[in-house]
This record gives structure tokens, C-alpha cells and sequence, in this order.
């Protein structure tokens, strides 16, 4: 079944919120036919200017009695004038309420106009780590800022700018299997998922790009293969220097210890293993802990609750 989208357009939008994913649905294709039209609109129908200067224009304007499947809402600078559109958050509140499989998709701080109409109370939810602040002000909402996208029913929600594209990819694949989703993504030159549950705060992007190659290559082991014995001994083998300069480096690039930063990999690698549904001793086995209470020991140091709380909260 082709899917009509309709994208929301506004002043101050994040032209990335919108070519991300709009650009991962145009490559999906089964035997070569588009599986997804995209509408653009805006809340009054007129054109927009998007942060970076760019003039967009819109096929029609927002309205309640839209006949297309999905509704993207994008992020930006222009979302805190856009929650105050109360025109704007009816559609959503109707959307939300209508029968069928419409889905409402947010796209980095679009989640919080989803918020604002009060569509995501009692859901799990992500935005822009940026704006962990503003989250608070809508405190029905399950908000976990360390997640790259959840979905919860009909409604999505992804974190910072560029997971727009991790989301689309995930709905296509839904949609039209993994084959599609897998094409999709080779046209983009993407993952076509990242590793583990991989945070949007990218802890490893620290070592990255400091100028200390030995400690990138090592961090990019470590995230690729958590499930490998990395107690500090083992980093300091790997990395070719002695325990106490490793412990320095780490200090020094990534601000945390070398043990913290592998439970940090090993947790997030476990988040994304579980929204598989996968059993949790072969959750613990695959992402390095080996036992389930290590695991539950780092959860809870990580965010508090158990395990068992975490998936109920977040899946």
C-alpha cells in the first residue's frame, strides 16, 4: 500500500528535519515504484523560510480534514512559535484521535509540538538532547533523551537532526521489509541501523576527534565489539601502553574512566537489543555484561530503576 505523507513546513525550520527522512522515503522502492508520496504544507499554506535561508514552498495548508496517511512534523528554531499555533495542535489532537493507521511522526524537537497538544502523555518519547529543559515543562511524558527514535502505537518520535533518517528507515522497513529499507539505505550511504541503541549523544565522538589515533581506534573496537573482553587490562594490551597512561587518556578525552566508558557502550548496545524483544540473559551474553545481574547492577547505576521498569517505561 503507497502511503501519502504530509510534512509540515514552518519559519525556522531544520531543512535537515525535513530532507532526512523525506529523501529515505523517496528511496524506498519496490519494483521500482515509490512506496511513499510526499505533500509539503504549511500551517497557513504560504511559503517558509528554513534556518539555513532557504525559501520552501508548500503544496497546500495543514488542514483537519487531510486524507493523507502520515503527518512529519520537523524541528527547528521556529517549533517554540509553532506550539503556540493552536490551530496547529487541533490537527494533531484529530490526527491522534482518528481511526486507522495514520501515524503522527516528529523529527528531533518537533516532539515537542506532539507534546504541546498533549498527544504524547503517558508515551515513551525523544527529542534534541538540546532541549531537555523545555521536555520539562510536559511532564506526562515518558521523555528519554538518550534514545535515537521510539515509537509508541501510531505515534513516532526521533532525537537530533540527523536520527530523522535512522527513523525513516526503521518505518520503512515496517512497511516494506527489510530488503526495501536495506536498499534505502545504500542510496543514502547510511547504516541502516546503528549499532546497538546507539545514544544521539554519541559518546564515543569524543575520542574521535581528538588527535590521539591509538585511543580512536581503540573506542571504535570497543563499539563495534562489546561483547569482547575489555576489562582495563585488555584496553591497555589492544592499545599498546599500560594501564595508568590509558586511564589518563581516557580522562583526559572522554572525561570518565575506561571501565565507565564500557559500561556506557554496553548499556547502550543492551537498550537496542532489548526493543528487539530479545531474552534477557542473551541481551546480557551479546553486549559483554555475561550475566544478568551485571547487567541489572549497571542499569540501575545508568538511570536509576530496574530493568524490568526501564522496558515497561521505554520497551
Amino acid at each position: 500500500m503507497i502511503r501519502t505523507v504530509d510534512v509540515l513546513l514552518f519559519d525556522d525550520v531544520n531543512m535537515l528535519d525535513v530532507s532526512g527522512p523525506v529523501q529515505a522515503f523517496e528511496a524506498a522502492l519496490v519494483e521500482s515504484r515509490k512506496q511513499y508520496v510526499m505533500r509539503y504544507v504549511s500551517p497557513d499554506g504560504n511559503p517558509v523560510r528554513a534556518t539555513c535561508g532557504l525559501r520552501l514552498i508548500a503544496d497546500k495548508q495543514l488542514s483537519k480534514r487531510s486524507d493523507s496517511d502520515d503527518l512529519l512534523i520537523p524541528g527547528g528554531d521556529g517549533v517554540d512559535a509553532l506550539i503556540q499555533n493552536l490551530a496547529v495542535r487541533d490537527v494533531i489532537q484529530r490526527r491522534a484521535a482518528r481511526e486507522g493507521t495514520g501515524r503522527l511522526i516528529s523529527i528531533c524537537s518537533g516532539a515537542l509540538v506532539l507534546a504541546a497538544a498533549g498527544v504524547l502523555d503517558g508515551r515513551s518519547a525523544t527529542t534534541h538532547w538540546s532541549r531537555s529543559t523545555d521536555t520539562r515543562k510536559y511532564e506526562k511524558v515518558l521523555w528519554d533523551l538518550d534514545r535515537i527514535s521510539t515509537s509508541d502505537t501510531r505515534i513516532f518520535t526521533s532525537a537530533g537532526v540527523t536520527t530523522g533518517i535512522d527513523l525513516a528507515l526503521a518505518i520503512i522497513r515496517s512497511d516494506c521489509g527489510a530488503e526495501v529499507a536495506l536498499a534505502a539505505a545504500r542510496e543514502l550511504v547510511v547504516q541502516l541501523r546503528r549499532t546497538g541503541g546507539q545514544s544521539q549523544y554519541a559518546i564515543h565522538l569524543a575520542g574521535q576527534f581528538t588527535d590521539d589515533d591509538t585511543l580512536t581506534q581503540l573506542i571504535e573496537k570497543v563499539v563495534s565489539q562489546p561483547h569482547l573482553d575489555w576489562s582495563l587490562d585488555a584496553l591497555a594490551t589492544t592499545a599498546g601502553m599500560n594501564s595508568r597512561t590509558l586511564s589518563r587518556h581516557f580522562k583526559r578525552d572522554l572525561h570518565e574512566t575506561p571501565a565507565q566508558f564500557v559500561e556506557r557502550i554496553r548499556v547502550d548496545h543492551a537498550r537496542g537489543l532489548l526493543s528487539e524483544n530479545l531474552p534477557l540473559k542473551k541481551v546480557a551474553k551479546d553486549s559483554g555484561f555475561g550475566d544478568l545481574q551485571r547487567m541489572r547492577r549497571a542499569f540501575q547505576r545508568r538511570f536509576g530503576i530496574h530493568i524490568r521498569d526501564y522496558i515497561s517505561a521505554f520497551g
